[in-house]
């Protein structure tokens, strides 16, 4: 019997989910306009409850597909073992009610990034992403340019809609290589994403996070890097050498441990205080070594689990700055152990995406998790981001449906027992890949 096609996505649903991958980084409005110093409480339930909202919509859009959602699913079950992992930890969260509305909007998140990758193919997932970019370039510089009270703190650093300077900067890791991409890929919107794109490293550049500095000039480079490898046998060894070696410069570069840099960066080699932040998180995590402290639960002021770690860094730290450390304190071993399977074997095959997917669009996945990388060394990565998390979940599922595909193509009709040709007839779900440039 034939499958039900699957609706073309309209106008107002692409609107609805630049939309949500705005507010999924950026907050609603409501937000913006607080004095950075006297935020005492962290929590925004208007924001909670349009991302709720707009996850719902979306889902309603495909809940009448439960094929394609399972086989979503099969893609790769480790995102989903990891996101279910965060609401198991309420059992043994030293912050129950903060582990639940965490993980009720991580859940969330995690099922809307299978949603884009059901109802868009990749490189419309791109476009859609630099629309949502160069959204963010724009309403940040107006908002600094307007608001300067809210938007530039007190020692002159460019902060825009967020609340300190790194935030800002981490949308800039995120932005600049996906927006060359998506001019590259789409040469009708070159007028709109290369302007975005020197608004990006401006702001950049005025928030002055030199971490982020590198998460972006890094996988901007590994665009060109691994373009040129990627038609040579030789592209793995290539991109080996291209993570290792950008994660021990952005090492080097973040602590300082060089004189040169130490100088030029004007940074101490404590790493204006993560090493002895990470120094003292170790004995914390070891405390819950295989499912650690819960979901969020564990950066909660001097009554949490860090109330020793407060008090040996009086800068007061709100999350690890590494993301595997970040994950251990919270999900534990065990979290971490997931995450770097799904990880690793999402790299490996990027590489063969890359390798065998002509196009600007092939090179995303391998490009993106080069910035997860990077951005989770001295950080705490894209599962402490929304945003972060979405463009990871959606990179991960791609890459696994577009191998898929092609592995059914090349056994034939009938042969794989996983996908048929009836469900993929309309050519619309990113499941089939076929639309890739």
């Amino acid at each position: 019997m034939q499958a039900r096609p699957v609706p073309l996505p309209g106008l107002t649903e692409r609107v609805l989910v630049v939309v949500a991958l705005f507010i999924f980084n950026h907050e609603t409005p409501n937000a913006w306009f607080v004095n950075r110093a006297d935020v005492t409480d962290p929590s925004n339930p208007v924001l909670i409850v349009a991302e709720l909202s707009l996850v719902g919509i979306a889902f309603a859009r495909v809940a009448g597909y439960l094929n394609l959602l399972i086989r979503t699913f099969e893609l790769e079950p480790g995102v989903y073992i990891f996101a279910a992992m965060t609401a198991a930890s309420l059992f043994w969260s030293a912050d129950p009610g903060e582990t639940m509305n965490g993980a009720i909007v991580f859940i969330a998140v995690t099922l809307y990034a299978s949603y884009l990758v059901i109802r868009f193919s990749l490189d419309q997932i791109i476009r859609l992403l630099a629309v949502m970019f160069t959204l963010s370039a724009v309403i940040n510089l107006a908002f600094i340019v307007a608001f300067p009270q809210y938007g530039i703190d007190v020692d002159g650093q460019l902060t825009g809609v967020f609340g300190q300077k790194n935030a800002l900067g981490y949308i800039a890791a995120l932005a600049v290589p996906t927006l060359i991409i998506a001019g590259r890929a789409w040469s009708g919107g070159r007028l709109i994403f290369y302007p975005s794109i020197l608004i990006h490293v401006g702001l950049l550049i005025g928030s002055e996070s030199k971490t982020m500095l590198v998460a972006t000039a890094v996988p901007t480079i590994s665009i060109f890097f691994y373009q040129a490898f990627r038609a040579r046998r030789t592209l793995p060894g290539a991109v080996l050498l291209g993570l290792v070696g950008s994660s021990v410069f952005t090492l080097a570069f973040a602590t300082a441990n060089i004189g040169l840099l130490a100088q030029w960066l004007d940074k101490d080699v404590t790493l204006t205080g993560r090493i002895p932040l990470w120094e003292s998180l170790l004995s914390v995590a070891w405390e819950r070594p295989l499912l650690g402290h819960g979901y969020r639960a564990t950066f909660g002021g001097f009554f949490s689990p860090i109330h020793e770690v407060w008090i040996q860094n009086q800068w007061n730290p709100s999350h690890a700055h590494n993301a595997l450390l970040q994950i251990s304190l919270e999900i534990g071993l065990i979290g971490a152990a997931v995450y770097l399977f799904v990880y690793l074997r999402a790299v490996t095959r990027a590489i063969r995406i890359a390798a065998v997917v002509p196009g600007a669009v092939g090179l995303w996945p391998l490009v993106f998790l080069t910035t997860t990388l990077l951005v989770s060394i001295t950080e705490s990565g894209m599962t402490s981001e929304l945003l972060g998390w979405t463009m990871l979940v959606v990179a991960v599922l791609s890459i696994s449906g577009q191998l898929r595909h092609r592995r059914m193509l090349a056994d034939g009709p009938g042969e794989t027992g996983t996908f048929d040709h009836d469900d993929m007839a309309d050519g619309q779900t990113a499941l089939s890949a076929s639309r890739w440039r």
